[in-house]
């Protein structure tokens, strides 16, 4: 029953031709130019302080020896997204907790709906 038919769409769908062609990708392609990434802060302060607390942060890093169930005992926090997601090193790791990367979003209506 669906030899036939089956067949039949199979070779009309070899003898179709794409809805693009490559020649119309690649001339797109050749239009499209690089663009900056978003602005970075100006601000000199803020810049300071971060860099503060990339510098606490690698220290605590390299003072555990990446031991990140100690780290974030210190922290007070739930290393398990940091676990999941190891960093690879100590500047990595300050980068990603201080961007929030291992952080839990608190939803309390989530939490009493359980």
């Amino acid at each position: 029953l669906c030899q036939n038919s089956c067949a039949k769409n199979m070779s009309e769908a070899k003898n179709t031709r794409p809805a693009f062609d490559i020649g119309s990708l690649q001339a797109g392609a050749k239009s499209l130019r690089e663009t900056e990434g978003p602005a970075q802060s100006a601000d000199a302060k803020g810049d300071a302080v971060n860099e503060e607390m990339n510098e606490m942060l690698e220290n605590m890093y390299e003072k555990y020896s990446g031991d990140l169930d100690e780290i974030f005992e210190e922290l007070g926090e739930d290393p398990g997204k940091a676990k999941k997601y190891p960093p690879e090193n100590a500047k990595v790791f300050a980068r990603k907790y201080r961007e929030g990367f291992y952080s839990y979003i608190k939803d309390e209506n989530r939490a009493e709906a359980k």
